[in-house]
């Protein structure tokens, strides 16, 4: 049999996972290469080292702050890596702040949905009333089953908000603006976007439908060496190769067919605001090429092609008379939103002992803070190292400092040891290089499937049609298997099995199964 060559754009976690997968199972017939703009393995789940000029110190950057929770693909091959180890013990609760402090809501050890009701009424967030109609609401969540519902059913719930689906549902307006309840949109950097009530319901569902869901891990170092760095070996293991500074700038279409991947030498692009700002981390600007001749290019030919590339790059890198097929044009119409992050180096440790978690709910632009002081093995630095995310979509137009400020307000609200402690480094970014997929109402049905127009290209990316509706570490995985998947099955070889999520249990299998056999109601 011929051995057939792939291309793929883009070594984030979708390129990554594709290539893998394509190797695995491809019994030595497919030749795979991962093409990548810059020197950063990862996308959105990378870090990387910034070196200070000044002291020689090094510090570890992430694009963002990370959650690993119960994924039923990534998790299972970080441990047949024996990578796990990277990943802290399960916590089974979130720390919201709201009303001036912080409430903990933590699942308790019983069958679902009871795991959440006590929790919820312990914290604090909300009265019994309130608690009533919020576990009503949560119950009817975890019963839907939106694989079951017809084509019909899913587009009317992707057409509506989640906030107008939990008014539906009987909640009252200030639990809908309530911190507890925006958790979910936070959590998908959405805001101040409307959040699809159907994406809400799948994420709720990946991280909250049991005991076992809500566990969540924190990284015990960077993203880059707890969950990338084991995927990279062991994709070059298999015999893949990684070219860097190589940016698929064009993808030419010839014969109803891709001919080529045009690539551009990107080893000589320059983050020039990074260069002459010491507080911009290295993820905060995107490629700018110094002065002098323009880059070379050349021509990658292959059997098969996989963009793993973010949407807007992809747009970018289609011909006009490709935007205009339907399934082109609906990547277009995604709307997608930077994310932004600052990292502070305490020189002590100024959070206390029980908020060993991160905290969502914060007002401003950083919804979500984490001291890693308080939540890896060996952190980074003698005292605490603070991060905060959140997303630009709201305050695009706040400059930097503006925004670097008010979340020293908010942390020194928050923990007033702040105050009185010095910052050794600080580090803020503007994801530039990756924006974020948003599930707004109406996005399900613009999300592609990983199979193109064009016979021998392939998409990756959480952004695509994985049937877990959820921007997450998973479902960019998933991608990568899906994109694999359908190549292997061109060449006569077994796909890869993409685990679903887990079954329920408790009360909420038994009203799956009831309503099943009363008729086949399985819908909201």
């Amino acid at each position: 049999m011929p051995v057939r060559d792939v291309l793929i754009a883009g070594a984030g976690l979708a390129g990554l996972s594709t290539g893998i997968h394509l190797l695995e199972g491809g019994q030595g017939r497919l030749r795979v290469r991962i093409l990548e703009r810059g020197h950063v393995i990862g996308g959105k789940a990378s870090s990387m080292p910034h070196r200070d000029r000044t002291t020689g110190r090094t510090y570890t950057v992430d694009h963002g702050f990370h959650v690993f929770f119960d994924y039923q693909n990534l998790g299972p091959r970080l441990r047949e890596l024996g990578a796990d180890a990277g990943l802290t013990p399960a916590k089974h609760e979130v720390l919201i702040w709201s009303d001036g402090s912080v409430h903990r809501f933590q699942a308790w050890p019983a069958p679902s949905p009871f795991h959440l009701f006590p929790g919820g009424l312990v914290s604090g967030l909300y009265g019994p009333v309130d608690g009533v109609k919020i576990f009503k609401f949560m119950f009817d969540i975890f019963v839907t089953e939106v694989d079951r519902l017809s084509a019909a059913e899913r587009r009317a719930l992707d057409a509506i908000s989640f906030d107008d689906y939990a008014r539906q549902h009987g909640l009252s307006a200030s639990v809908i603006g309530s911190s507890f309840f925006r958790f979910v949109t936070q959590s998908a950097f959405i805001y101040p976007k409307p959040m699809s009530a159907l994406a809400a319901i799948a994420a709720m569902q990946l991280v909250a439908q049991n005991y076992d869901a809500v566990a969540c891990r924190y990284m015990n170092r960077g993203c880059s060496d707890v969950v990338i760095e084991p995927l990279r070996q062991h994709f070059l293991r298999l015999g893949g190769v990684i070219d860097k500074f190589k940016e698929v700038d064009h993808i030419e279409i010839d014969g109803g067919r891709v001919k080529c991947f045009e690539v551009e030498d990107n080893r000589h692009y320059i983050h020039a605001p990074e260069a002459a700002t010491p507080g911009y981390s290295n993820y905060h600007s995107t490629e700018t090429h110094p002065a002098g001749p323009p880059p070379t290019s050349t021509d990658r030919v292959a059997d098969y092609y996989v963009s793993a590339l973010a949407p807007r790059d992809l747009q970018a890198a289609l011909e006009p008379a490709s935007l205009a097929l339907p399934y082109f044009d609906a990547i277009t119409r995604l709307q997608t939103q930077r994310t932004i992050a600052l990292t502070l180096w305490y020189d002590r440790v100024i959070s206390p002992p029980d908020h060993d978690g991160a905290i969502i709910g914060l007002p401003g632009p950083f919804s979500t803070v984490a001291d890693l002081h308080r939540l890896q093995s060996d952190p980074e630095g003698r005292g605490s190292v603070v991060q905060f995310v959140g997303e630009d979509g709201a305050y695009a137009t706040r400059p930097d400092d503006d925004i670097v400020r008010g979340a020293l307000v908010d942390l020194h609200r928050l923990w007033p040891a702040a105050a009185t402690a010095t910052i050794e480094k600080q580090l803020f970014h503007r994801g530039n290089h990756d924006a974020f997929f948003l599930s707004t109402p109406g996005s399900d049905e613009l999300r592609p499937a990983a199979a193109s127009p064009y016979p021998n290209l392939f998409l990756a990316g959480d952004y695509t049609q994985t049937g877990f509706r959820v921007i997450c570490m998973e479902g960019a995985f998933v991608s990568g298997m899906q994109a694999a998947n359908e190549i292997l099955a061109r060449e006569g070889l077994p796909r890869a099995l993409v685990r679903p999520m887990k079954e329920p249990g408790g009360a909420i299998s038994l009203a799956r199964l009831a309503k099943r056999v009363l008729g086949g109601a399985v819908g909201p």
